[in-house]
């Protein structure tokens, strides 16, 4: 999700206390995968849902986790979407799913964010922004 600002476009990273990344979420049945992203960060960032749009498709990012104490395999597929964020909104992030929420700006977001993935998609968006006439803006 990114928002205006008058320094750039500033970036939203959510941390479970541990990981910083973005916020996503599990697809619930008769959903589409943008309506899940839509959803899930209105729910973690405290923001309404209609002041967020989707302003483009990312690419999505594949990988597989060990659960603790359980042994299994988790292999994950996580749509990404661009998501416009009005100028100045304020991030009050659900203590039960985010320790802590923040908007930086893409370089500082990049120095922050935990994994390699994560970083990738953020470069995608930068590229988007900054050369495929996408604004920031809803």
């Amino acid at each position: 999700m990114v928002r205006p600002a008058a320094t750039g476009p500033q970036v939203c990273l959510v941390s479970d206390g541990k990981h910083w990344g973005f916020p996503k979420g599990l697809v619930e049945p008769g959903e589409s995968a943008e309506a899940a992203a839509l959803r899930e960060i209105a729910e973690e960032t405290g923001m309404l849902r209609s002041s967020l749009e989707v302003i483009a498709a990312l690419p999505s990012s594949e990988y597989g986790f060990r659960r603790p104490n359980r042994g299994a395999l988790v292999f994950k597929r996580v749509h990404h979407f661009l998501v416009a964020a009005p100028e100045g909104s304020a991030l009050h992030p659900d203590p039960v799913e985010i320790a802590e929420a923040t908007w930086l700006g893409f370089d500082a977001a990049r120095g922050r964010l935990t994994f390699k993935n994560a970083i990738e998609i953020l470069d995608a968006a930068h590229a988007l922004l900054t050369t495929g006439g996408i604004t920031a803006a809803p």
